[in-house]
């Protein structure tokens, strides 16, 4: 009786042991920093990089007048030009972008739009392109 309450209590702690190195080993897998991106030759030293580790894009600021910023946006890997456009807010009525504060607030662009790091009243504040646009990349189907 004494042999099996001693397995069983080996057992116990191999198992916690088990499930606590597993967890630490998760932890560690998703908190490791992300490698910083490399900036490719062809992406000018002004642009910056937004996005994460699995992905982004160069952003360039161009110009900031009134209710508008035109922004060049780059492919992460090659540093090809994507979108060189202005861009008009949408649910961002107290957001107000300056050459000294853009970085601070643009969080990504998905593609179609940038996303605010600000959020107001649980609407996300985006900025969307104004088209026709100073360079838009064509989609080869």
């Amino acid at each position: 009786m004494k042999k099996i309450l001693i397995m069983r209590i080996r057992f116990l702690y191999l198992f916690v042991g088990t499930i606590i190195i597993i967890a630490l080993f998760i932890i560690w897998l998703f908190k490791r920093p992300c490698e910083q991106w490399e900036r490719p030759a062809n992406v000018p030293v002004s642009a910056i990089w937004k996005g994460g580790c699995d992905g982004g894009n160069w952003l360039e600021l161009v110009d900031i007048k009134d209710d508008t910023i035109r922004l060049r946006i780059y492919r992460d890997w090659n540093g090809e030009l994507i979108l060189d456009a202005d861009f008009v807010s949408e649910n961002c009525k107290d957001l107000h972008l300056t050459v000294a504060n853009w970085n601070e607030y643009i969080d990504y662009f998905d593609g179609t739009k940038i996303y605010s790091k600000t959020q107001l009243d649980s609407s996300c504040c985006r900025l969307f392109p104004v088209f026709p646009a100073y360079y838009e990349e064509k989609n080869i189907d």
